[in-house]
């Protein structure tokens, strides 16, 4: 009994701790409610990598495809996005991905001065490499651009949280269709 009602503390007090580490991150400004509510709801630039890479993983091409969201039909980067959408998912397919890692974001802002922004509570995009490992363990390293449908003016200004879409899928050398500013110690068109 004794040991039952000390796992049972030990339950608590991680409990408590893990709280703790949410609200400390709240107050201290790194995390907003509104992130919080996104991370519930799966809503984040990871959680929709994972998505397609499960489907991806699980041979399910159709998942994949509807994972990654095309702009409107109108847009001038549809086109190549498809072509891109279908050319990667095929590749990544092939693959047979036995193992994922994803990277630390580089955060960008999508409003009035586009740029990389070190605070992802004011993020409308997220660049982020993930690396993947084919059925024999060799790793190929994709960027996978997630942004939200528009621009994102900021936490600051009260805005709901953000719905994000996967965008961009293309291997490390190649450069971004859907968000072509790049990040070289500063934003430039490639």
């Amino acid at each position: 009994m004794k040991i039952l009602r000390l796992a049972l503390y030990g339950l608590l007090l991680l409990s408590v701790g893990g709280l703790g580490f949410v609200l400390g991150a709240l107050l201290l400004g790194d995390l907003s409610p509104n992130m919080l509510l996104e991370m519930i709801s799966s809503e984040t630039p990871p959680a929709k990598i994972t998505r397609y890479l499960q489907a991806i993983q699980a041979q399910d091409r159709d998942a994949a495809l509807d994972a990654w969201i095309l702009p409107s039909d109108s847009s001038v980067t549809f086109k190549e996005l498809r072509e891109r959408r279908d050319l990667i998912t095929d590749e990544l397919l092939s693959l047979k991905i036995s193992g994922v890692t994803i990277f630390e974001p580089q955060w960008w802002g999508t409003c009035c001065d586009p740029g990389v922004t070190h605070h992802a509570r004011n993020a409308g995009g997220a660049r982020i490499a993930v690396q993947v490992l084919d059925a024999n363990g060799q790793p190929w390293i994709y960027t996978f651009d997630v942004f939200t449908n528009g621009p994102y003016f900021g936490d600051a200004v009260g805005n709901p949280y953000r719905h994000w879409f996967l965008r961009d899928v293309y291997p490390q050398d190649e450069l971004p269709i859907f968000w072509p500013l790049l990040y070289s110690e500063g934003v430039r068109y490639p």
